[in-house]
């Protein structure tokens, strides 16, 4: 009986060790439990309810390299004022590399926001959506006021001072 006890209570303390002491085994479990993958119907959901808050929209894929490259800024923007806006990742990847390169990225730079890997039978559909007059081309971040307007679009790589001055203008 003791025996029995003491292994249950070996078990139970190595446990909070590793998940209690080890932020980045939660955290990296977290973030490949949370990437969805959407249809247009749900990016407009998604949209419909983030009014209210101020919301940036970045479209990326691993394959991309500008969007590997600025994918640190936005990890660190997001640390940082993530009390003021909501951001979203939308990964344009292929749905079979969702576990292969998606979440391996993801984990890798650390990403806490929300992240999505969108899945569409017509581009033009998620495209309009985002913005009509958006060619497709990524990576493109989307940003949005508090009543949900778009206020900004920025198409290719940025710095982290641009991002940060297009999140200033709708959270202030």
């Amino acid at each position: 009986m003791n025996l029995i006890f003491l292994k249950s209570l070996l078990f139970y303390f190595c446990f909070v060790l590793v998940f209690e002491f080890n932020p980045d085994i939660y955290s990296q479990s977290k973030i490949a439990s949370e990437v969805k993958i959407i249809n247009v119907s749900d990016l407009e959901l998604i949209l419909e309810e983030g009014k209210g808050s101020a919301i940036l929209i970045n479209v990326w894929a691993t394959w991309c390299e500008p969007c590997r490259e600025k994918f640190p800024d936005l990890v660190k923007l997001s640390d940082e004022y993530k009390m003021s806006i909501r951001f979203i990742g939308i990964s344009a990847d292929e749905v079979d590399d969702l576990g292969s390169k998606v979440i391996p990225f993801l984990e890798k730079q650390n990403a806490q926001f929300e992240n999505y890997l969108i899945k569409v039978a017509e581009p033009e559909d998620f495209i309009d959506l985002l913005n009509k007059d958006w060619s497709g081309a990524i990576p493109a971040t989307f940003i949005y006021d508090k009543k949900g307007k778009q206020t900004e679009v920025l198409i290719g790589k940025q710095s982290y001072e641009e991002f940060e001055s297009s999140i200033k203008k709708v959270i202030n």
